[in-house]
């Protein structure tokens, strides 16, 4: 199903009013790149009007996909769930739903898609996806189709679970299906293993005994079905192993980098680029693990005993060497894996150590050149390479002592197993072919042990992975993943600071001490101050950035504290000092601030930034095509080579777009030139009285704007008042 479609049917259109109980608009926003409507994408807004949904449509805006020209039936699915839905399909007749479950979506065999609102005595209240009405449907038509059920997320069920088992085994219970179905599966191979060893034996004690070709020809066919299933079998575990892999890599990837974004910045801000990479790339070993053959062994090795009853079975005592050599792989292991695990959290700290070097050495090329640095940061790289080498040297001499030891062990095995089994052979107790049976299982039994002996190393960071990744799992972000976030009231814009005080670091100096003053809805507010003397930090208190640890921020006489700060800082406008843009089109970067914008929308704020004409003759190469305008993609290079102004006037048109009661400027006023100055004062006069507006500024101009000025030196409060009053005291050579 692409394009909405209009379709002929016996239904009664019926109006929305009857049957809106939710109070949300009937259509979805428009995402820049969304162009195409299809009929799930009109089902959207009318389902979750359906489940009585009390969301802000800017939620719906960042669930949608936004790299897609349409919306398909797993994009649907997609939305929902990124709003906090699970769904269950059922494929059932449209008529027999049960009204208890409903609404839902429902997808017809042969029709567009529908929202199934209700059902009384058979007759359904339906909104079409094709026509885009609300409709009646009698009993007589009957479709059938998949019904799609939804239901909230249980938050507090799954912290739960988390906290009790762990967030990695939370989500490897997912799959717990797909493991019984590898066992499974495993199991009938090692049991078709055993065709090959016992057809050896057949050959020896029966065919060579006897010099029957026949027989020969009938173990021969048995043996190559038992082959041919094996191959078959193969294939479906590797597809099974390969699709979670595939699974776990997509939903813990994104899962990690959902919560380093919603890792509070407190934590972030200090971190540096390298160590949340090193976040990220702790998951690797782990998506390594379930695609390779680690995983095979651990999943063979339940399935030694069946074997070592066989080898109890052909040659009696002959069982008891592979489970003497299962005990001592066992002991050597307990001796050398601290040792190893040591080892590896050694050279893991130091290779972790060593990239956020590197990271941060390439991040700042241009700086380490300007101050002629190349061989200071060359001599630290080679301390740093040189503590990661010898870590890794380390880790690589007990790997080869575990080689070694196996390889002595795997010998001892068959030499074992053929100077036991040879006096069983000699007493009668034991064929010849049960010998060479019983030497080929006991190396099957021993197989897997030494996979996993010889790779304790990798699953010794398997294990240090999945602990790194609980870890960072179980610090509290400002949102999880399954958050239900309602919208925050409506904000007047009164602030108030009392008596506040903030550190960044327990040995730095106060940020702010005591700092109290009030702001007005309406009001604007300059902050003025040297530096360090916390105007910056008064923006980022609001915002949320930040908590105070003496005193409170209050916005309408609520404490930012009891606030949910992401949906604080998607109220709040906030234009910070430096410019900061993505790879991706102009129309992109501006609705990163409000993704319901439309077109008209940007136009508006570029305009009221005078940066309009700039925008619209912007061009860009793209391949074959060349984007101009609002679709002009934005790189590196274009905004190394775009104007300090333009890039300004940009992050100023961002700000405007949310039409926030509260508005934050950081230096508004740096690289604009003289008519973008102008513009900006004359926005700010536009909002005076219906935004609080608050700016860091040091340019005597902004001042005449505001209405009360905030003076801070070294994170204390000089002055607050009046605008006319403060500027009466403040030096000549301030400003």
């Amino acid at each position: 199903m692409n394009e909405v479609s209009t379709q002929v049917n016996s239904a009664q259109i019926v109006h929305p009013d009857e049957i809106d109980r939710a109070g949300l608009p009937l259509d979805i926003p428009l995402l820049s790149g969304f162009k195409s409507r299809t009929d799930f994408a009109a089902c959207v807004m009318p389902l979750l009007r359906g489940l009585a949904w009390r969301g802000d449509l800017r939620h719906v805006a960042e669930a949608l996909p936004h790299f897609a020209e349409t919306l398909d039936l797993s994009g649907f699915r997609n939305v929902m769930a990124n709003l906090r839905y699970r769904s269950r399909p059922v494929r059932e007749r449209m008529h027999r739903l049960d009204p208890r479950l409903l609404p839902c979506l429902f997808v017809p065999d042969i029709r567009s898609a529908v929202v199934v609102l209700e059902n009384k005595n058979g007759v359904l209240t339906i909104f079409n996806g094709a026509t885009g009405n609300y409709e009646k449907v009698p009993p007589g038509d009957a479709w059938r189709g998949v019904a799609f059920f939804f239901d909230k997320v249980d938050e507090d069920e799954l912290r739960a679970k988390e906290k009790k088992a762990g967030w990695f085994r939370t989500i490897a219970d997912r799959f717990r299906p797909l493991v019984y179905q590898i066992l499974a599966v495993t199991m009938l191979l090692n049991i078709l293993a055993l065709a090959t060893p016992l057809f050896i034996m057949a050959v020896y004690d029966k065919v060579v005994a006897t010099g029957s070709l026949s027989t020969l020809t009938y173990f021969g066919m048995g043996v190559a079905i038992a082959l041919f299933c094996d191959v078959a079998l193969r294939g479906i575990r590797t597809k099974i192993m390969a699709f979670v892999g595939a699974r776990l890599d997509n939903i813990v990837g994104n899962a990690i980098f959902e919560r380093i974004l919603f890792l509070p910045p407190t934590l972030t801000e200090r971190a540096t680029i390298g160590a949340q990479v090193a976040r990220i790339k702790d998951f690797e070993s782990i998506r390594d693990f379930f695609t390779g053959p680690l995983a095979v062994a651990l999943f063979e090795l339940p399935f030694v005993f069946l074997f070592i009853s066989v080898i109890g079975a052909l040659g009696g005592a002959v069982a008891f060497v592979p489970v003497i050599m299962f005990v001592l792989f066992v002991v050597v292991a307990a001796i050398l894996l601290p040792l190893v695990r040591e080892s590896v959290s050694r050279a893991s700290r130091a290779s972790s150590k060593k990239q956020e070097f590197t990271v941060e050495a390439i991040s700042n090329m241009r700086a380490i050149r300007y101050t002629g640095g190349e061989k200071i940061w060359m001599d630290r790289y080679r301390e740093q390479s040189a503590k990661a080498a010898f870590a890794n040297y380390q880790t690589a001499k007990y790997n080869a002592i575990i080689q070694n030891l196996s390889h002595v062990l795997m010998v001892i095995a068959g030499l074992s197993t053929i100077a036991f089994g040879v006096f069983k052979v000699f007493e009668g107790e034991m064929s010849t072919g049960g010998l060479v049976a019983s030497m080929i299982l006991v190396w099957r039994v021993l197989a897997p042990l030494q996979t996993l002996f010889t790779t304790a190393t990798r699953l010794e960071q398997v294990r240090s992975s999945i602990l790194q990744l609980d870890n960072l799992m179980a610090i509290k972000a400002e949102r999880t993943s399954n958050s239900i976030v309602a919208p925050l009231p409506k904000l007047r814009g009164k602030i108030s600071f009392a008596r506040v005080s903030l550190r960044y670091r327990a040995d730095a100096d106060p940020a702010l001490i005591g700092v109290s003053f009030e702001v007005s809805p309406g009001e604007v507010v300059a902050i003025v101050g040297g530096n360090g003397a916390g105007k910056s930090t008064v923006l980022k208190l609001i915002n949320a950035m930040y908590y105070p640890q003496g005193g409170n921020v209050r916005i309408d006489n609520m404490d930012v504290r009891q606030l949910d700060p992401i949906e604080l800082r998607q109220t709040v406008s906030y234009a910070p000092q430096k410019p900061e843009f993505f790879y991706g089109t102009v129309a992109q970067n501006l609705r990163l601030a409000e993704p319901t914008a439309s077109d008209d929308d940007l136009k508006w704020a570029c305009e009221k930034a005078n940066i309009l004409p700039e925008v619209e003759q912007m061009t860009s190469g793209d391949g074959k095509w060349m984007r101009q305008g609002f679709e002009a993609r934005l790189s590196d290079t274009t905004i190394a080579q775009m104007p300090t102004s333009l890039k300004q006037g940009i992050n100023l048109a961002r700000s405007y777009l949310k039409h926030s009661p509260v508005m934050l400027f950081d230096e508004p006023g740096n690289g604009l030139d003289f008519e973008g100055d102008q513009a900006f004062m004359k926005a700010i006069d536009e909002f005076k009285g219906n935004s609080t507006v608050l700016l860091v500024t040091h340019r005597p101009s902004h001042l005449r704007m505001a209405d009360k000025i905030v003076w801070l030196e070294g994170g204390r409060l000089r002055m607050f008042g009046e605008a006319e009053e403060v500027k009466k005291h403040l030096p000549r050579d301030f400003l």
